[in-house]
Order: C-alpha cells, then structure tokens, then sequence
C-alpha cells in the first residue's frame, strides 16, 4: 500500500483551510485540533523540524483547553428546585449557567420589619424578594406591595438616582442581595451578561410601571365618582 509521509502535512493544511469556512467555535476548535496533531507527527518524524513541530503542539495545547472549555460550558446544569422558579419567571433568557453564576454573587439575608430602602439615599445594591413582603411607601402612603420573586432597588440601579420610596419588610422578609459596583464592573468583564441583565431589570420595572399606572387610573376613577 502506496504511503507518503507528505501525505500528513496535505491532509493537516487541508482541515485547515476547511476550517477556515466553519463558524461553529467549539467544531472549528476540533478540526484546527485535529490539523495540529498531524502537523506534530509530520514535522516530528518525518521532516525533523522540531521547531515547527513545538509550535504546532502549542497550537493543539491550546485549541485542546479551549475544547474543554467550551464543552463544560454548554454542559447542562440543574438548577435547584428552591429557586426554579425565580429562574422561569425572571431570568428565563439567560443559560442555567448565567443564572447559577449571578445567583452565586449574591448573599441571601434575613430581616423583620425593618427599612429595605430609605427615600432620598442611593443605593449600593439591589435586592430579590425570596420570601416575605416588602411594601414599599411615599409621603407615609403604601404605594406597592411586593412579593417573591420581585426586585427592590432596581431603579436606582438603572437611573443611578437616589431611591423615590421608602421600602420596609413587612414582618419576616428573607432576599438575596447584589453590590451595585460589583454586577456594574461584568459590563466590561462580561458585556454579554451585562446585556441579558439590564434587560431583565428593564423589563420587571416596565411590569412595575405599567401595574402602578391601572392601579392609579382605577383610584382616580373611584375618586372621581
């Protein structure tokens, strides 16, 4: 059986160059893997170049880790039973990765009949109702009512202003709890991330908005009756 050694380098600059037309990274990474490997045995034991032959075992070391990588990434996850519901009704477009990864910057806390939020103050994080009742008041009049799963403080989080209501816990009120500064600093380590979650705060205060809103369009008209 006829046998070229040259036939390792042709076939390692052809899977390159079909490489070159695929846009899936995790398949493009197995292929330019596959073309490193065969450059290693040709410019190692046949053309004895080493020196091209290390770099080629740099390029298969790294597209190798990338591989890795990118398979434990889009590897499924579970999300815990106590908090799959949190997920579908609030973070349903992120990945269950994203998810567990923001849900593990928070620090859940307990409090009772205490002061959330304070009028007039600017906020330094942002909170997830998980249990309990937060009421949220102006001018000594309770505006809202919230329940799981709603945020507080996502205002001052989007307008970067000082909070317009005061909000209390109302009894026993168990959240999870995120520092502004932090979630801000992903819009430059993971603008991705940062993109998926303004929308998600962007979206729960418009639900806000637009319930406060029939809530005083109803009042006016009891009023005006």
């Amino acid at each position: 059986m006829f046998f070229s050694p040259e036939l390792f380098a042709h076939t390692a600059y052809f899977i390159t160059f079909v490489a070159l037309a695929i846009r899936e990274v995790l398949f493009l990474r197995i292929v330019l893997s596959c073309a490193n490997s065969l450059q290693v045995v040709y410019q190692l034991f046949y053309n004895n170049n080493p020196d091209i032959a290390f770099w080629n075992f740099i390029f298969l070391l790294v597209n190798t880790i990338q591989v890795v990588k990118l398979i434990r990434e889009r590897s499924p996850v579970k999300i815990p039973h106590e908090i799959e519901d949190i997920f579908r009704t609030k973070f349903s477009n992120m990945t269950h990765r994203e998810f567990l990864y923001f849900w593990s910057l928070g620090k859940q806390k307990e409090i009772t009949d205490s002061a959330v939020i304070d009028e007039g103050e600017y906020q330094k994080s942002i909170f997830l109702i998980l249990s309990g009742q937060a009421q949220v008041q102006r001018d000594e009049r309770i505006i809202a009512t919230l329940n799981r799963p709603e945020f507080v403080g996502e205002i001052s989080f989007i307008t970067r202003e000082p909070a317009s209501a005061d909000v209390n816990s109302k009894g026993k009120m168990f959240y999870i709890e995120w520092d502004q500064e932090e979630l801000r600093r992903l819009k430059i380590s993971n603008p991705a991330f940062w993109t998926k979650l303004n929308q998600i705060l962007g979206e729960d205060l418009a639900k806000k908005i637009k319930h406060n809103s029939i809530i005083q369009t109803e009042e006016t008209k009891k009023f005006e009756k």
